[in-house]
């Protein structure tokens, strides 16, 4: 078993932490495969750079997925969000000046994402100080812990509802909004996904239809 870090939008952190992300897709990059195979699958590695195919061709689709640099099923991911600590209460602060490592936990780390559940009393100046990206988290400060349960490659337009759903996005429009506009539809799970796809990964990013790795999780 291998544990690897992933970083996740806000939005998605929001649906990891409900438990309504099990999936997630991320664009594949360019591949170095082994002499020889062919053209079987019809499958090829895709430069996210220069938008354009490029590599050796996969044998199969089983070959391409051992070729996840997410891991493998029964592999653990451990999130990287914005985040600050270790923030120490003032009456522990000799402790931690005498054994600062023992506070290099979870319960004494802010989360940006949460931002919204902090206390009322903070005023704004220290709100808005000792965050950090997500990118800087070290292991000791990640609160969510993934397994792997499944992994396969697709092309990004080839999603299902269902996978949608999995995905944590939301598709419903509010019978509310429906009764005053006059429009008694939602909006299609597909159109949902492509405007948050095209938000994370920019205006072309939809037609250029990429393969992507499918990673199917649980959190434990």
């Amino acid at each position: 078993m291998k544990e690897r870090p992933i970083l996740f939008p806000e939005q998605r952190i929001r649906s990891l932490l409900t438990g309504q992300q099990t999936q997630t897709r991320r664009i594949m990059k360019s591949l170095t495969f082994a002499p020889g195979q062919d053209n079987h699958e019809g499958c090829y590695a895709v430069d996210v750079l220069s938008n354009h195919q490029q590599g050796r061709q996969m044998m199969s689709m089983a070959d391409l997925r051992y070729q996840c640099p997410f891991g493998q099923p029964g592999d653990h991911l451990w999130l990287r969000e914005s985040w600050r600590g270790p923030l120490i209460p003032p009456e522990l602060i000799v402790e931690y000046q005498h054994t600062p490592a023992a506070f290099r936990q979870t319960k004494y780390c802010q989360y940006r994402v949460d931002r919204n559940k902090f206390d009322g009393s903070q005023d704004s100046h220290n709100e808005s100080i000792g965050w950090q990206t997500g990118i800087h988290m070290p292991r000791w400060a990640s609160r969510v812990n993934l397994l792997i349960t499944a992994v396969r490659a697709e092309r990004i337009q080839d999603i299902s509802d269902d996978d949608i759903t999995a995905e944590g996005v939301q598709t419903d429009v509010h019978f509310l909004n429906n009764f005053f506009t006059l429009n008694s539809g939602s909006v299609k799970p597909k159109e949902a996904y492509k405007k948050n796809w095209e938000i994370q990964y920019g205006a072309s990013s939809w037609e250029a239809n990429p393969w992507v790795w499918v990673i199917e999780f649980r959190r434990i």
